[in-house]
């Protein structure tokens, strides 16, 4: 008998299982040569030492999506601000006021029309809670309209000179704007701006950019179309949106970063992702899919996924009908279980960086309490061991079988919704 050529899409490479999320970063710096925040300067490849960016919406959508909600803030800048480009579409788009974070500094391109509409716009991104800068700005549109919006302006050295900024800068600061100048290449170009007031710094004078990376799960494309088209209706079932987040482990993950981002200011354990789709707003979460779906980033293992939804949902079926434990917080020890083989990296170190209680990590890690114990039990089914137990042990023996039938076909069910992905 002929056997069967392998097919690429039932077996994807490793390639096409987990992707590298990265970005870089460069200091912005005092007239002391003090780190104030980093700008987050968009890369596709590892190789990338300038950005090469065919479509600068999607460039800013995985700035943003990377640095809030994969990466992390905390992680790349500290205590410090992090500066990120925005285009005009994202601009006016309303998606970013929806995530607003207080230590993100928007850079408002030269391309931006800094007009009233712009400052308008501009100025529902501030009461989100985003600061906003000038990018690229000539020295000579100091007085327009968007710039009353603004709490800096970056003049590019190169592209400028020394001497327009020189003679912008009163200007600027009797505006109330912090000037940086950016693309300093050299300390005498230093030394001669910070004598003129300039405020902060950055260029090659003091460091290059620095790229970050960090391994990620690819998001399901067909889901996150999905789940954008059911966002758009107000009225749609909180439950129904929770339960297509539940199904894509990527989403669940960058939502559950994202509640746990210094820049939200969520400072709270949440222990489902129906908290935490309550916690930020259906705005923000709408915000989410809408970034992850213009990454473009797409396919994940079949084989490793299903075994994940099916697990996730077996272990809220036993949760629910034994009442060991609350179904939502086993859904989300049952997905997160695999979550290392996902990214490549210790359970333990991606168990850290989620805003989880104490009761769903000690499960994860520990295999502790009843969401543990649940877990455990899961394991062994699934390798086909059956448990000869009293009490708890005995009581899911007795709703395990229907629980799992029942699991096996929700994830065909889920998979007929997506098109057979």
């Amino acid at each position: 008998m002929k056997q069967a050529e392998p097919n690429p899409d039932r077996n994807p490479p490793a390639d096409r299982i987990v992707q590298s999320v990265r970005l870089a970063r460069q200091p912005i710096v005092d007239a002391d040569l003090k780190t104030i925040g980093y700008e987050l300067l968009f890369r596709a490849t590892d190789a990338d030492q300038v950005a090469r960016i065919g479509n600068s919406n999607q460039a800013t959508a995985s700035t943003v999506l990377n640095a809030l909600s994969e990466i992390g803030l905390d992680s790349l800048v500290g205590p410090a601000l992090a500066f990120i480009n925005v285009p005009a579409k994202l601009l006016f788009s309303g998606m970013l006021e929806d995530i607003g974070a207080r230590s993100v500094v928007l850079e408002v391109l030269e391309t931006v029309d800094c007009d009233e509409h712009a400052g308008e716009a501009m100025q529902r991104i501030r009461e989100a809670g985003y600061r906003l800068a000038l990018d690229d700005f000539p020295p000579e549109w100091i007085d327009r309209p968007c710039v009353a919006q603004s709490q800096y302006v970056k003049f590019d050295v190169l592209l400028s000179g020394i001497e327009p900024i020189v003679a912008a800068i009163d200007a600027a600061h009797r505006a109330g704007l912090r000037v940086i100048a950016e693309k300093v290449e050299d300390w005498e170009t230093y030394d001669r701006l910070r004598e003129a007031g300039v405020d902060y710094f950055q260029g090659h004078f003091f460091s290059r950019p620095e790229t970050v990376v960090r391994s990620t799960v690819r998001a399901s494309k067909a889901n996150l179309m999905g789940l954008l088209i059911l966002l758009q209706d107000d009225r749609a079932p909180l439950g129904e949106i929770v339960e297509r987040i539940n199904t894509d482990l990527a989403l669940s993950y960058r939502l559950l970063r994202l509640v746990n981002s210094a820049s939200i200011g969520l400072r709270r354990r949440v222990d489902s992702v129906d908290e935490a789709v309550r916690l930020l707003g259906l705005k923000a979460v709408r915000s989410l899919v809408y970034l992850s779906a213009l990454t473009g980033v797409d396919g994940k293992p079949p084989a490793l996924v299903h075994s994940t939804m099916i697990r996730a949902r077996f272990t809220e079926l036993l949760a629910a009908r034994s009442r060991m434990a609350n179904p939502p917080s086993a859904f989300l020890v049952g997905l997160f279980a695999n979550l290392d083989a996902f990214y490549s990296q210790p359970l333990a170190q991606l168990v850290d960086e989620l805003p989880l209680t104490d009761e769903v990590a000690r499960a994860l890690l520990d295999g502790e309490g009843p969401l543990g114990a649940l877990l455990e039990y899961v394991r062994f089914y699934e390798k086909g061991h059956w448990i000869e137990d009293d009490g708890d042990i005995a009581a899911l023996n007795a709703v395990a079988p229907s629980c799992y039938l029942d699991a096996v076909r929700w994830d065909e069910g889920l998979r007929e919704s997506l098109g057979g992905a």
